[in-house]
């Protein structure tokens, strides 16, 4: 019965050995392969790192420019803004004395023809 479990561990042994020896290339060939993923995942990277860099530049330049035109829209709005202005006050100072001049120069303009008709008439 001792010659059994001493051929039994022994067995066993050996076949512990042999698993671990294969765990190990399994864990060996796992790294060696995990190596090469990350020496081909850097450049990768590195260029999405380049392009991150390149899109955010294009972007703060969009939003530059953006700002830009905004300004500007602003100032030609300021400006029309300004010239209706403008124009309301020239009507609203310039209307009431033109009204008031051609109504006096009609009155002077219809008692002339009176007056000539008139005279005419007599």
């Amino acid at each position: 019965m001792e010659l059994v479990a001493l051929i039994s561990a022994s067995a066993l042994c050996i076949y512990l050995i042999v698993v671990l020896v294969r765990v190990r290339e399994l864990l060996t060939d796992m790294r060696k392969d995990l190596g090469d993923v990350s020496e081909k995942a850097l450049p990768v990277l590195d260029n999405l790192n380049v392009i991150t860099d390149h899109l955010k530049s294009v972007s703060e330049k969009v939003d530059d420019q953006v700002g830009l035109v905004k300004g500007s829209l602003e100032s030609v709005k300021q400006a029309a803004d300004n010239f209706v202005s403008l124009e309301q006050r020239l009507q609203d100072s310039l209307e009431e004395p033109v009204l008031r001049l051609s109504a006096i120069l009609s009155a002077i303009v219809n008692r002339v023809a009176t007056f000539f008709g008139g005279t005419k008439a007599a």
